[in-house]
């Protein structure tokens, strides 16, 4: 089948009001910026949809792959122009079903007529009869219009009409970008690089902050491993920002003055006051983190009250709802899983004690603090931060 075509939908955004000029702007930036590198024709808006010309040179899977990752699209096509005329309208349809690879396994269909010119000599339900009526007549498919095997989208533009058959999904919500920055604390595990996949669907950019583990000599300390999360990451954001933070000065004086017990909450409180002054650098809005709710002993109601209280900004926690299966399963989808479970001992599992605390209280956990010089020791981190772009 020769495509001419590519048709892409958004769904959210048409909800957005007097809004929406400023989104279906943002999206069709990012569309472009994400395709740069491809060969295309045009990239242009039409009624309530975008259009992208295809030439000769146009490879149809690498721009497959590169629209399922932009958050705002929620589904496109591969389509056929033709001009707008009834009669030529239904030769290409049965004429494109006869070319149809995937057409001997269908059995019914129905036709979905989509009419942004409005001057257009027929209506809608019109166009679903008389394209409906010619494709009877000259194939062996059967009308469905409740649960087809194959829908047929005839949508008239406003200046040409388009054809297409298959739908491929997109990952929906909103444009990279229209609702701020947030900073994400990127761990080297499997439920962090969910977390931000989530919120850079809720439209959200995100720069990401880690904290490096320094102190074990001759092992790997897993940069590597974080920085390409953050290349998987950045398939659905574009360019990203990637903080390294070295903790090694705060572990020791974690270690000598904290009780085993409320290391890590003391650590997760000193990582928010971290990444808040980055947060301020950045002009972030808040922090993102990969919190479910008691997973772990850390994330129980008492030690997560006692976490946030570190800092003044919003905290988003996109996975708190949810079991460590269902995330599992999104890291899957989303390409992330295989990188998360290469072994690197992280600080927080080097802070990890045999009985940790599950019921933090904020008055003890301050009192202990007091025992370290934190303010001294974040001006010393936050001079040697470490950004690279990807």
């Amino acid at each position: 089948m020769s495509y001419t075509k590519i048709i892409i939908h958004y769904d959210e955004i048409t909800l957005k009001g007097g809004n929406r000029p400023f989104f279906e702007r943002a999206l069709l930036q990012n569309i472009k910026e994400s395709l740069q590198h491809t060969e295309h024709g045009e990239i242009y808006r039409d009624g309530g949809k975008f259009l992208i010309d295809i030439n000769k040179k146009t490879n149809l899977n690498e721009i497959k792959t590169i629209l399922q990752k932009i958050p705002g699209i929620s589904n496109f096509y591969f389509a056929v122009s033709e001009e707008k005329s009834l009669e030529k309208i239904n030769k290409k349809v049965v004429e494109l079903l006869n070319s149809y690879e995937q057409i001997k396994t269908k059995k019914t269909f129905k036709i979905e007529a989509r009419r942004a010119d409005k001057k257009f000599g027929f209506k809608s339900p019109e166009i679903n009869s008389k394209v409906g009526e010619y494709v009877l007549e000259n194939t062996k498919l059967v009308v469905d219009v409740h649960n087809p095997d194959l829908e047929i989208v005839v949508d008239i533009g406003i200046k040409e009409c388009f054809i297409y058959f298959d739908k491929i999904l997109g990952i929906g919500g909103l444009p990279t970008g229209t609702t701020g920055k947030l900073v994400s604390l990127l761990s080297g595990g499997i439920d962090s690089p969910v977390a931000s996949y989530m919120m850079t669907k809720r439209g959200a950019k995100l720069i990401f902050v880690h904290f490096k583990n320094r102190t074990i000599s001759g092992a790997s300390d897993g940069q590597e491993k974080i920085e390409n999360l953050t290349k998987i990451l950045s398939n659905f954001q574009g360019k990203s920002k990637l903080y390294i933070i070295p903790f090694e000065e705060f572990q020791k004086e974690i270690i000598a003055k904290i009780p085993a017990k409320n290391r890590m909450i003391v650590y997760k409180r000193i990582m928010f006051k971290i990444s808040e002054k980055i947060a301020k650098k950045e002009k972030a809005k808040g922090l993102v983190t990969g919190d479910s709710l008691s997973q772990v002993a850390s994330q129980t109601l008492e030690n997560i009250e006692v976490i946030y209280n570190s800092t003044n900004l919003p905290i988003f926690s996109p996975l708190i709802g949810m079991n460590k299966q269902e995330i599992i399963d999104l890291a899957v989808k989303i390409g992330t899983f295989e990188t998360s479970i290469i072994p690197y001992q992280d600080c927080c599992s080097f802070l990890i004690a045999k009985h940790p605390e599950t019921k933090a209280r904020l008055e003890e956990i301050k009192k202990q603090e007091e025992n370290l010089e934190i303010e001294n020791i974040i001006d010393k981190i936050i001079s040697e931060i470490k950004c690279k772009i990807f």
